[in-house]
């Protein structure tokens, strides 16, 4: 029967982890070293096949493999894998931190007379510039050509710290000063005139200053029309003012001290403003960068985790400031995560169940990587046979190779006409005209790759693929801009040469050689491990339930979809 990493790997999702425990555990159908899996586990998924033998046999020998695999990675000691450890760390620390802001934020309610203050304090609209910056001395700096008289949507654009700040000049303009975000709401709440400077002062990016643009006052709407919506704002902000308070408790007890010479050895060796970082030395991964009265972090886990940031979050890596404050940053989700374990927040069933599947699928991950995918290495001659297989399932259609230049002018276009109508060649006087590289073969100036009819516009195909060797054409993209071609080869329809199908090739080749590498594991694993197996657990399924309530059953395909 064959087994697929993915559908292993998705078992995960599909079902629980399996437990930690030997053959003795209560209800075990599937026992392998000491880990079981219950009745338990598994009867939800193994009903939506009840009554198909064949994708009832498919899933069970997909979970013997999953866990056949869990143990020889036990054993090969992957789950220590530095890696893998911090992997798991950093996804545990994300459901608990989750769970502990669900549960504390939760407690936080709705105040019907804090609603009605609100509506009673409305009417004042403002227009202002706003900057935050990191460093103190660039705000004193901004201070000093305040005073100068230079106005603030300058310096935002100078000396903004994100891209929307640097875009709008700092302005923002609200409806009401009361509906301004929660650094601003106090420093606006008093009377503001035009011109005034409110600030420097402190926010969690560091520094805050404000300059009003306009002030005006407008009559607000009726309480029972606008209530709904101010409820939920002031709900909002008494969260996040709950989460901030969570915060800075946090890190006042904590006593964080800061490793300066590990900060700058992290801005040393960042490559690509933090996208990737030189490879540390053993020694120089284990140098704390900041530690608390509780943990500790070191040059490996941060440099990993901005590593690994998503391509969209800003980095400044060359930025002694912003190193210091994300490292701060995952301190604190580390005292977070401390938090909801105090709370027992981590015994909680549906946080730990994804804490361990978490884990489990970091350990499996990391087994592919090491034990299966080396052993994915087709030979010339798997290549070949499977080129013999399928290159006719790829035939390759008639394409053509054209000489291309842009012309950008009208003049250039006449010139082009004369040049045509002269019989020279266009070539000569290439330097007239501009290069066309979105259609160019590597490496060359003025030659296209093989263009196929689906790659040329609609209105231009039937032009261009009537034309004869030596023919050229003016192909118009715009009133004053068109391409010249000439065509130089046609290449024939023909079946496909190994190089064009390679990916191809490669693809089903890995797939074929993954399979085979998974089955040869799977038994000589049975051989060593002596899985115990429920079978008349696994066959009670082969017969439809009297009373069928599930819908249709889905064929084997569907369930190596499903996997």
């Amino acid at each position: 029967m064959k087994l697929n990493i993915s559908a292993v790997l998705s078992l995960l999702i599909l079902m629980a982890c399996g437990s930690a425990g030997g053959p003795g555990v209560p209800g075990a159908v599937i026992t392998i070293g000491d880990r079981s899996v219950t009745a338990d586990d598994v009867t939800e998924s193994f009903e939506r096949y009840r009554g198909d033998t064949l994708s009832v046999n498919i899933l069970k020998e997909n979970i013997i493999a999953r866990e056949l695999f869990l143990a020889h990675a036990f054993e090969l000691e992957l789950d220590q894998d530095r890696e893998g450890a911090r992997l798991s760390h950093e996804r545990a620390r994300e459901y608990l931190q989750s769970a502990l802001l669900e549960h504390m934020l939760g407690l936080v309610e709705s105040d019907y007379e804090a609603v009605r203050a609100f509506w009673n304090s409305l009417g004042t609209s403002v227009e202002y510039r706003a900057l935050a910056v990191r460093d103190p001395l660039v705000m004193d700096t901004v201070v000093t050509r305040l005073q100068e008289g230079v106005s603030l949507s300058t310096l935002a654009v100078k000396y903004g710290i994100d891209p929307i700040t640097i875009q709008s000049e700092g302005l923002i303009s609200l409806q009401d000063r009361m509906y301004s975000n929660l650094m601003d709401l106090e420093p606006l709440s008093g009377n503001l005139e035009p011109g005034q400077i409110i600030g420097p002062f402190e926010v969690p990016v560091g520094l805050r200053i404000l300059q009003i643009d306009s002030v005006w006052t407008y009559e607000p709407g009726p309480f029972s029309g606008d209530s709904a919506r101010i409820a939920r704002l002031l709900l909002a902000r008494a969260r996040e003012a709950r989460k901030q308070f969570i915060e800075d408790s946090l890190k006042t007890n904590a006593q964080i001290e800061i490793n300066q010479e590990a900060i700058a050895l992290l801005a040393q060796g960042s490559v690509n403003n933090g996208r990737e970082f030189r490879d540390f030395t053993p020694e120089e991964n284990e140098i704390t960068v900041l530690s608390w009265n509780s943990g500790s972090r070191d040059v490996y886990s941060v440099s990993e985790n901005i590593e690994h940031l998503p391509v969209y979050l800003p980095r400044e890596t060359d930025n002694l400031f912003w190193l210091e404050e994300y490292a701060v940053r995952l301190a604190l989700f580390d005292m977070e995560m401390e938090a909801a374990q105090q709370l027992g927040l981590d015994t909680v069933p549906e946080t730990a169940e994804k804490i361990r599947i978490a884990s489990m699928e970091i350990l499996l991950d990391s087994y592919y990587e090491q034990v299966i995918s080396p052993r994915i290495q087709p030979d010339s001659a798997l290549l070949q046979e499977l080129y013999l297989e399928v290159r006719d399932d790829y035939p390759v259609e008639e394409s053509r190779v054209y000489n291309v230049l842009l012309l950008e002018s009208q003049s250039a276009i006449h010139r082009a006409e004369e040049i045509m109508g002269s019989g020279e060649d266009m070539l000569d006087y290439a330097e007239n005209f501009k290069q066309f590289p979105q259609i160019l073969a590597e490496g060359e100036e003025y030659l296209t790759v093989p263009l196929t009819m689906n790659t040329i516009p609609e209105n231009d195909r039937l032009v261009m693929f009537s034309m004869e060797t030596g023919d050229e054409q003016l192909i118009s993209l715009a009133d004053t801009v068109s391409l010249w071609f000439r065509l130089v080869e046609i290449i024939p329809a023909h079946t496909s040469e190994f190089d064009e199908i390679r990916d191809v090739i490669l693809n089903l080749a890995s797939q074929k050689l993954e399979t085979e590498i998974i089955e040869g594991l799977v038994d000589s694993l049975e051989a060593v491990y002596h899985p115990y197996v429920d079978e008349e657990f696994f066959t009670s399924f082969y017969v439809s339930a009297e009373t069928d309530s599930l819908p249709a059953q889905e064929s084997p395909e569907g369930l190596t979809d499903a996997l």
